[in-house]
């Protein structure tokens, strides 16, 4: 069983690109929903060739569409991008994002590379680790699914002022209750680069 590798960096396009040069996809393909489109993504694009050139593929945001029709665009999207076993997708965005990347990665072809980077709090400590993917189905909350990892985790706090996830108490408690010790060695990470 393959472990995921996590990476704490606020340098995250040189790892995005070490990445690719490591693993030669046939093609790179990045998953966004309509907020990290906006707010996260052009950050990437303006530093990383590799992203540059990539094919975008966007979500609404939001859980309600974390949906079976979200994802089956998402297949699509990968089948016009001209997807192969060996493309790679990176799911750039909260936890709708990575759950629904993650269970496209893990259906598409069997199974093709995806990377997960996270930008919010909870989705760095939950929704992105641990190979929890998947999709709501008939009013079920991650009715269907699999348990892949993805093969990295890139975790950065740059990203995390971009979003609203701080305004309401309920989502510092719901991260809270699912910090484990990678997670609490990036809540000291986080505490670090507060500041900066």
């Amino acid at each position: 069983m393959k472990h995921q590798e996590l990476i704490f960096t606020n340098d995250v396009t040189s790892n995005i690109d070490a990445l690719i040069e490591k693993y030669n996809p046939s093609k790179v393909f990045v998953l966004v929903d309509e907020n990290t489109n906006k707010m996260v993504l052009p950050q990437l694009v303006a530093q990383s060739m590799a992203v540059a050139n990539a094919s975008v593929i966007t979500i609404k945001a939001g859980d309600i569409n974390k949906n079976i029709e979200s994802l089956m665009h998402i297949w699509s999207s990968l089948v016009e991008g001209g997807a192969t076993r060996k493309s790679m997708l990176i799911n750039l965005g909260g936890g709708v994002v990575t759950d629904i990347g993650g269970f496209a990665g893990a259906s598409f072809k069997r199974g093709i590379r995806f990377v997960n980077i996270p930008t919010t709090l909870l989705s760095a400590v939950d929704a992105a680790v641990g190979g929890k993917t998947g999709i709501n189905f008939n009013g079920y909350k991650n009715e269907i699914g699999a348990f892949c990892e993805a093969e990295v985790v890139i975790i950065s706090t740059r990203y995390f002022s971009t979003l609203s996830q701080f305004k309401t108490p309920q989502k510092v408690c719901s991260t809270i209750v699912y910090l484990d010790k990678k997670a609490f060695s990036f809540i000291l990470f986080y505490n670090k680069y507060l500041k900066h």
